[in-house]
């Protein structure tokens, strides 16, 4: 297996995937050498726990954000037409307070999922949407499960085949930290009104086996990075749709870096290409 950013991680937790049994054979089922040990099928009645933990695991990330999702949207816009993988362990592991903390029922011994990446198929063969990314490794410090978020993202782009890539957040997310270890990221959008979120960015890339082994933390793996020729502040609407309109004339942005945090102000970094060729 590759080396990570955290190898330590492997030591307590394994992979699973959550696929139909149609889909689940069109996933590597052991990406880089590491055997997913649990398929949690969405269509069967006995993984019902699981998937209620995974609705708290992604209540805990994105709740005091705002943006929690139902489980139906779990089930027809992910469960259904993708995959879900993430890093779980056995309830048997857990700390009294750790299953509290998961609402895990008394009676449960399956897996619990400290993490999860959700990515939904594109039209374009090979094409996917990353739809969530939710790790506990904030919440649970004692754990140890540093870049715990973007390991799991990572190994799951290699589960899933993706060869290009799609993906939406916010400017002022925490979240561009792990989606710029994946190297430079093209703009589709720079303020989406089409978004709950407006100050949204679209951002995509060709996904490439070194790209995905740096993310996760493999020394080897080396990303080039063009310099940044301006540095958007993230609460800076004006500049964002001015960024916009410039990509909907034919411009082509990309944001070379992660965020910068200084003076209580937070920064990202863009370059220009090339203006795209208009027939």
């Amino acid at each position: 297996m590759i080396p990570t950013h955290n190898d330590a991680l492997f030591t307590q937790l394994s992979p699973f995937l959550v696929a139909t049994a149609d889909a689940v054979s069109a996933a590597d089922p052991a990406p880089w050498g590491l055997a997913t040990r649990w398929h949690l099928d969405p269509q069967h009645m006995r993984h019902g726990t699981f998937f209620e933990l995974l609705q708290r695991l992604d209540q805990l990330t994105f709740g005091p954000e705002g943006m929690p999702m139902d489980k139906w949207v779990f089930y027809g816009a992910a469960e259904l037409p993708g995959f879900i993988y993430g890093f779980a362990l056995d309830a048997a592991q857990l700390t009294v307070y750790e299953r509290s903390f998961m609402n895990v029922p008394d009676a449960y011994t399956g897996p619990v999922p400290l993490s999860m990446y959700i990515a939904i198929p594109m039209r374009e063969p090979g094409a996917w949407f990353g739809h969530n990314l939710a790790s506990l490794n904030r919440q649970l410090p004692e754990r140890r499960l540093a870049h715990l978020g973007s390991i799991t993202k990572a190994f799951a782009m290699k589960a899933f085949g993706c060869r290009s890539f799609f993906g939406a957040t916010q400017w002022q997310s925490n979240a561009l930290f792990i989606h710029t270890k994946f190297g430079p990221l093209g703009l589709a959008t720079a303020y989406t009104p089409a978004h709950s979120i407006p100050a949204t960015l679209t951002y995509t890339f060709a996904v490439d086996d070194a790209l995905l082994r740096a993310a996760a933390g493999d020394p080897a793996a080396l990303v080039a990075r063009p310099a940044p020729e301006l540095w958007l502040d993230a609460s800076d609407i004006d500049t964002m749709q001015a960024l916009q309109g410039e990509l909907e004339a034919g411009q082509r942005l990309t944001l070379v870096g992660p965020p910068m945090d200084a003076g209580g102000r937070r920064r990202l970094p863009i370059a220009r290409r090339l203006p795209i060729a208009r027939r």
